[in-house]
């Protein structure tokens, strides 16, 4: 008996788990299976199981199986699982499940471009981390789609042995698989897993997914060994054969199953055998280990079959007649199929596809590798390097990688090509977002080129240089800005003006793509390579001085910035080149800007879209378009808002970046909360953190400002409270939130807090807010906090301050924060000096303003802001005025739910309703004021005061203050006889 059948026993646990996931995925409910275990143990077989269920449920089963050999392109297995999917549908159904990732998948897997020739290429990115993300996305949806036809079952068979963008990108479809109708299973050994292999970061990410389940596979009991036995030998064997292969093999299903095999070449199972040997069982002797029943069973193929099955092992787990026959040589072709035919028989090896082939375990392959002497090993990968560039000459890009392995591993002189097709390889693999794959190639290439006895610092730097680029986009920015600053050192040396000057480029761009990352280094560098850069270079000229503005932006020098970028304006415009303009453009994208230069401002983002557009940049054009949002808002064009607005969206469909579609969420929130639209206002900004969350890249946060407004308007601020506290506290460089801090002190009823942090800033008259584009924002809320403390003194500098945005409204950059008009903040400082006239001029602007742009939820608080005023001024006809006003807060806040300004209005009504009579203020004192001052009159210390108006000493303090300073008084005696000559004695 030569042969032994394929038999399954056992699993019975595993396979009635992995039936339950199929049911929960074809019920809608996506779900990932990850079977571990020793090798052989049968996770590959228990997944193959699967598919008789599989088709039971009308199912679809596609494998994709990672290789333990260097030189597999990147995404591997979801290139087979792909490939496959695509395969069974017809062009019509492929494009529609598709969508519009069509373009992304296609860029990796060029057999999508050859069934939909007529797809558009995909919209560069400046973000390899984006740029991933939106291929990832690609592919889930893809996949997700197919699944809504035809149950998907996808087999990832030994993800030990996955590239790491393999990994990512089935962490990525694991969090979004959740509502499909996807079984991922995943079989892995765990044996192979150290706490640094790539694979346990996987593992731990893929651990909180909440619908993954892992299962363990050990050993088969000896009854199962005694049912595999039967099964396979044909009859009952004994029970001291079956103990013996138990208790030898621990119930490994695969050691079993090459031990049967080998005792079938052996011929014991026949029964003059079995008789022979029942009397010797004490003495026969099983092979210890599985790698010895491999070896053993090998011995009894020819010789010539072990040699071709040697070969076949060099090549890989999988390999191909073509290459075989090459490598083979000179042994001829006959004997290379006669050897296959052999080794098909024994079990060895299996046909996968005519012409392909493969070992029936990864063990039968390293077992035969392992036997090979350094020698032997080196002269076949030669021989293999050889056949494989013979076979594919007209189109090497698919083995690459393979090519640069098997020459490295092989003799001497074949270095300078496995450099050559390493670098080629990293290049491909960068192109397909594959960047650690792409950083280990570029690294083998400089290790390589390490060995060489004469240097080629031309070929070091652009390795370098590759390197240092694809450990960028990898975010690996500590090692991305050595290896560029080893670049810079080398094209210094040589004098490679051109080299030093692209080095110079990305080193500026991943010290700004990486926020934590302060290196001074930079702006020198950049400096030090515009410098030696020929005039002729004008491209790359612009984009250094392009960079070096942006330095200079963010280093706090800002005429510096702005003559930079002037100049790179100017010989752009000479250039006449689209994309150069565009680039030289966005270096004022990032500006902060001022009033009298908005309309300025205006032109040019519109200038940028509409030459980032031209010249097919998309990203530039959306940067552009969103500059313009907040430009136009400021201005209240509120029509060309929206234009805008749509634009940005038609062009991200495009692009699909994660990173914009987060930003244009937030312009969608803000627009909504303007419009007082609060149910939709969370559910975009919960949208966003949740894209947010899935791109795991690090980008300045544009969601806070709208979610601390949101919670203030629905009166639930005390959520925030102690986040806010402790984010100012950690952060050092958090001066634009302690405005917010203070205003949240305020609505906390924490005035003495609030007085402290506002009286901080005030210290230098708000000198050390930084001018930056929030600068206006946190104006603003200290123009609230000032109201609320009824600090004259100070409300007379922040109206100074505050009055260039008269007439416009208060914008945070991109748009994602817009509180209405200016003129109601000036409205409640000019309140708090008491200038009646100015305040009521600035509220009716405020009005007119936020009706004309629909910013419902500010029109109603100036409503209550104006009948503040009103009752505060008391002028003949006032309190009906403030009456009618109020209702029309009222009535706007409970339409919208402005639940905090509906308490705000409850307390003013109730101040309206205050029989007290109200006199006209003079020397504009506000009605607070006018309070402490009777009392003051009256003999009343700062405590008394406090106690009877149910204000803090501090509070008083400052009141008194203010009304020194308003009457002109000296001290608290004459401010006693002002009140007497003013008839202001408290009654």
């Amino acid at each position: 008996m030569a042969a032994v059948p394929e038999v399954f026993v056992g699993r019975r646990h595993e396979i009635g788990a992995l039936c339950t996931a199929l049911d929960a995925a074809g019920a809608g409910g996506g779900r990932l299976v990850l079977l571990a275990g020793e090798p052989g143990i049968g996770k590959t077989r228990t997944a193959l199981e699967l598919m008789a269920h599989a088709t039971s449920s009308d199912a679809r089963i596609v494998w994709g199986r990672c290789h333990e050999e260097a030189g597999a392109p990147p995404y591997w297995p979801w290139a087979q699982i792909l490939r496959a999917v695509a395969a069974a549908r017809d062009p019509e159904e492929l494009r529609a499940d598709l969508g519009d990732g069509a373009s992304d998948i296609a860029n990796i897997m060029p057999d999508i471009r050859a069934r939909l020739p007529d797809l558009d290429q995909s919209a560069t990115l400046s973000d390899p981390s984006e740029t991933r993300f939106r291929l990832f996305g690609s592919i889930a949806r893809f996949l997700i789609n197919t699944s809504r036809r035809q149950i998907l079952v996808l087999v990832l068979d030994d993800l030990h042995w996955a590239d790491v963008p393999s990994l990512r990108l089935l962490e990525f479809l694991a969090q979004e698989m959740a509502d499909s109708r996807l079984l991922v299973v995943g079989t892995y050994r765990q044996t192979e897993l150290s706490r640094r292999h790539r694979l346990s970061d996987s593992l731990g990410a893929l651990a909180r997914v909440p619908h993954a389940v892992r299962l363990h596979l050990s050993g088969l009991s000896a009854e199962d060994v005694r049912r595999f036995v039967a099964t396979a030998a044909g009859m009952v064997p004994p029970v001291w054969l079956t103990n013996a292969i138990h208790n030898q093999t621990e119930g490994n299903p695969l050691f079993v199953r090459e031990v049967v095999r080998f005792l079938a070449q052996e011929g014991l199972f026949s029964g003059a055998a079995l008789s022979a040997a029942a009397s010797a069982a004490p003495a026969i002797r099983l092979p210890e280990g599985v790698r010895e029943v491999i070896g053993r069973r090998l011995n009894l193929l020819p010789p010539t079959c072990n040699e071709i099955l040697t070969t076949a092992a060099v090549i890989g787990r999988e390999f191909t007649l073509d290459v075989l026959k090459r490598a083979s040589l000179p042994r001829t072709v006959d004997a290379v199929l006669e050897a296959l035919d052999e080794a098909i028989a024994a079990h060895i090896v299996e046909e996968t596809d005519p012409g392909q082939y493969q070992f029936t375990h990864a063990l039968v392959r390293i077992t035969l590798y392992d036997e090979l002497r350094t020698g032997q090993r080196r002269r076949l990968h030669h021989a293999v390097g050889e056949a494989m560039e013979a076979v594919h000459w007209r189109d090497p890009k698919p083995v690459l990688a393979d090519l640069g392995h098997h020459f490295r591993a092989g003799l001497d002189g074949d270095v300078k090509r496995a450099i050559d097709y390493s670098t080629r390889a990293g290049q491909s693999a960068d192109g397909a977002l594959a960047f650690e794959d792409a950083i280990n190639l570029f690294q083998n290439a400089l290790d390589m080129l390490d060995t060489m006895s004469d240097d080629d610092p031309e070929r070091r730097c652009a390795l370098l240089l590759l390197l240092g680029d694809a450990q960028r986009k990898a975010n690996d920015f500590p090692h991305a800005l050595e290896t560029l600053r080893a670049v810079a050192d080398v094209a210094r040396s040589q004098r490679m003006c051109v080299t030093l000057a692209e080095a110079a480029y990305v080193y500026a761009d991943t010290v700004w793509r990486n926020d934590a990352q302060i290196d001074a280094r930079s702006g020198p560098l950049l400096e030090e390579a515009l410098d030696g850069l020929p005039q002729s270079e004008a491209r790359l000229r612009i984009k250094i001085m392009g960079s070096l503005a942006r330095d200079r932006l963010h280093t706090g020098r800002v005429d510096e910035s702005m003559a930079l970028s002037s100049r790179a304006i100017a010989m752009a415009r000479d250039l006449g080149d689209p994309l150069s303009l565009a680039t030289s453009l966005a270096g004022l994208a990032d500006r902060p800007w001022y009033p009298h230069e908005t309309e300025r401002m205006l032109a040019e983002a519109s200038e940028m879209a509409e030459m980032g557009e031209r010249a097919n940049d998309l990203e530039i054009a959306l940067r552009g378009h969103f500059r313009r949002v907040s430009l136009l808002l400021e201005l209240g064009d509120i029509r060309a808002v929206i234009e805008t607005s749509e634009m940005i969206d038609r062009l991200n469909a495009r692009l699909r970046q994660p990173f914009y579609r987060v930003w244009a969420l937030v312009l969608k929130a803000t627009m909504a909360l303007m419009r007082g639209e609060l149910d939709d206002t969370e559910r975009l900004i919960l949208e966003s953190m949740r894209t947010q969350l899935r791109l795991k890249a690090q980008i300045n946060d544009p969601v806070s400002l709208v979610i601390f407004t949101l919670r203030r308007e629905q009166g639930r601020l005390r959520e925030l409270g102690p986040m806010v506290a402790a984010f100012v506290r950690q952060n050092a460089e958090a001066t634009t939130w302690r405005p917010g801090l203070a205003l949240l002190y305020v609505e906390l009823g924490d005035l003495d807090a609030a007085r402290a942090v506002f009286a901080d800033l005030a210290a230098d008259d708000f000198d050390s807010l930084p001018r930056d584009g929030r600068w206006a924002t946190c104006i603003m809320y200290l123009a609230e906090v000032c109201t609320a403390l009824g600090d004259a003194v100070r409300a007379s500098v922040l109206y100074r301050l505050f009055l260039p945005w008269m007439g416009r409204n208060i914008v945070i950059g991109g748009g994602t924060g817009c509180w209405g008009s200016s003129d109601r903040f000036l409205g409640l400082l000019a309140t708090v000096e008491g200038r009646w006239t100015d305040a009521e001029r600035h509220f009716t602007e405020a009005l007119a303003m936020n009706e004309r742009i629909g910013a419902l939820a500010s029109l109603a608080h100036v409503h209550r802001d104006l009948a503040n005023l009103l009752i505060a001024r008391g002028y003949p006809g006032d309190q009906a005025r403030a009456s009618t006003h109020l209702n029309e807060a009222a009535e706007r806040a409970a339409a919208l739910g402005l639940t905090a300004l509906n308490s705000r209005v409850a307390a003013t009504r109730a101040c309206l309703l205050d029989p007290m009579p109200r006199h006209a203020s003079p020397d504009n004192l506000t009605a607070r004021e006018l309070e402490v001052l009777r009392l003051l009159a009256i003999g009343r210390g700062n405590a008394d005061i406090g106690i009877v108006l149910e204000i803090g000493q501090s509070t008083v303090a400052t009141h008194v203050h203010n009304i020194l300073v308003k009457t002109g008084c000296a001290n608290r005696t004459e401010a006693a006889a002002y009140a007497v000559r003013h008839g202001l004695q408290a009654s």
